[in-house]
């Protein structure tokens, strides 16, 4: 059984992120000096084109990583799984089979925060440089050692709800198995997912492009906790996957350390031991690993939000085995939403007929679900820009009152596939959905929310040094803000 590891629990003479280094630069050489119609599968270049390329005229193999997708955290976890047999074969190769035998993807625990947040050092630039594993495509704040924001990287929000599929729920909603690029992914998929690969790479970075993501060597880090992060959830009492025989069934295909096509199905992958694998602590939190502290830097900027560090799961959600019903629309915003990186707040009205239906929706006593749905979210180009999203936000809030606030994010990963997918697939927008229930009844004293209308607030989660989220030159456009409630 492989055990994967959190990053910064290995110790300073393990050999793991040595090895790995090894790999990705042998694994680049495979590619060196031929056309890319000729990479062989086993190859650094291809490896990151099956997930996706901007590359012309690309194989049927590339462009495959289903995102927005019910099956987002399967195939995903195939393509690390696949992945990491291909590293280790290269690392038998290069250093014998007492190396591989013991070598397993580590992950990147980002959700501790404080100085897990920050990318690894192993990662970032040495002295005299030639770092297979560095990148100058991130963030610059990140390649220098600056934590990711809490906001960006907190799973709690996700690991919170109950169900795998549903609006608002953790694994996204039903979709064609091959479509690269749906359009409302799960709760888990939003953040830290998304958020996480805009967060690393900022404007233009390798990790907030979908068909580069995947060349950047902590990309593989990233996924291999966000598959923890699913192996988490199920953890929890009362979780469980699609039982349903088209996401059960569903194969992926992709290629084993020989070069050749494998494949699995999405029941061949929902247990990780069965996989040969499991993770050293499935929250995340090894035995006798205290947290390190988080480097000194500059105070919390008016964007930033830190997240509460406790979110349990919010006591008004559905009984065991309830699946919540197709909601309806109670309230929607007229006009569309332009982001440019200032803070936006907009007012959502909710309809005079429907008033009095939300109000005993949001009484702590009702079982019904309130949602925020972000509605056909387009742009030419992802900005680089994560917003945090807040309901009815105080103005001059402090960050306490701004954390209570803060219901997810939005950052825009993917966005140029949506509006312009590959293939056949047809253009369409990007849309999430929150649910905002227990916020409403906290505002309401929990016996009932009284307003006419909720407030949305989108404002720009920045890092310290980094204040600045103008973005006039890529604009995006949200076409429609909506509350919904459920039948």
């Amino acid at each position: 059984m492989f055990i994967r590891r959190e990053v910064r629990s290995l110790g300073p003479q393990d050999p793991t992120l040595k090895y790995y280094a090894d790999a990705v630069a042998e694994m680049k050489k495979r590619s060196q000096g031929i056309s890319p119609g000729e990479w062989p599968s086993t190859s650094w270049e291809y490896q990151a084109a099956i997930h996706g390329t901007m590359l012309e005229n690309p194989l049927p193999t590339w462009n495959r990583c289903t995102h927005g997708s019910w099956f987002f955290v399967a195939w995903h976890r195939m393509f690390v799984y696949y992945f990491e047999e291909i590293v280790r074969s290269v690392i038998d190769d290069l250093h014998g089979a007492d190396a591989a035998k013991g070598w397993a993807l580590p992950y990147w625990n980002y959700c501790r925060g404080g100085n897990y947040a920050s990318i690894p050092d192993a990662f970032r630039e040495p002295e005299g440089g030639n770092n297979p594993l560095y990148v100058a495509q991130r963030r610059p704040g990140i390649n220098s050692g600056t934590p990711l924001l809490d906001a960006w990287a907190e799973d709690k929000k996700a690991l919170a709800r109950p169900h795998f599929v549903g609006k608002a729920e953790f694994g996204g909603g039903e979709a064609p198995p091959h479509e690269q690029f749906w359009s409302q992914g799960g709760a888990f998929e939003q953040t830290p997912h998304n958020a996480v690969h805009v967060g690393v790479g900022g404007q233009g970075g390798w990790m907030t492009n979908i068909d580069e993501a995947a060349k950047d060597p902590i990309f593989w880090l990233h996924h291999s906790n966000i598959d923890r992060i699913w192996a988490q959830w199920l953890s929890q009492p009362s979780r469980e996957n699609p039982t349903e025989k088209k996401w059960l069934g569903q194969e992926f295909e992709f290629f084993d350390p020989a070069g050749k096509t494998a494949s699995k199905a999405c029941h061949e992958v929902v247990d990780t031991t069965k996989l040969g694998y499991e993770y050293d602590a499935v929250d995340g939190i090894p035995s006798g690993d205290a947290a390190p502290a988080a480097p000194a830097g500059p105070a919390s900027t008016e964007g930033e939000a830190p997240v509460a560090a406790a979110a349990d799961p919010p006591a008004d959600e559905p009984a065991e085995g309830q699946v919540p019903s197709e909601p309806k629309f109670v309230g929607a915003t007229e006009e569309k939403v332009t982001l440019t990186g200032e803070s936006e707040a907009i007012p959502v009205e909710i309809d005079e007929r429907a008033r009095e239906e939300v109000r005993e929706a949001s009484k702590r006593t009702d079982p019904r679900h309130l949602y925020l749905n972000i509605e056909d979210i387009e742009g030419e180009v992802n900005p680089g820009t994560i917003y945090g999203i807040y309901v009815d936000l105080p103005k001059g809030a402090d960050a306490e009152t701004r954390a209570k606030h803060h219901v997810g994010n939005v950052s825009f990963f993917g966005i140029e596939k949506a509006r312009a997918p590959k293939g056949d697939e047809h253009g369409h927008s990007l849309r999430l959905s929150v649910e905002v229930g227990g916020l409403l009844r906290a505002l309401g004293g929990g016996d009932s929310f009284e307003g006419d209308q909720i407030c949305v607030t989108f404002c720009p989660l920045t890092l310290p040094g980094e204040e600045d989220a103008s973005h006039e030159e890529f604009p995006v456009h949200i076409g429609r803000i909506s509350l919904a409630v459920d039948a």
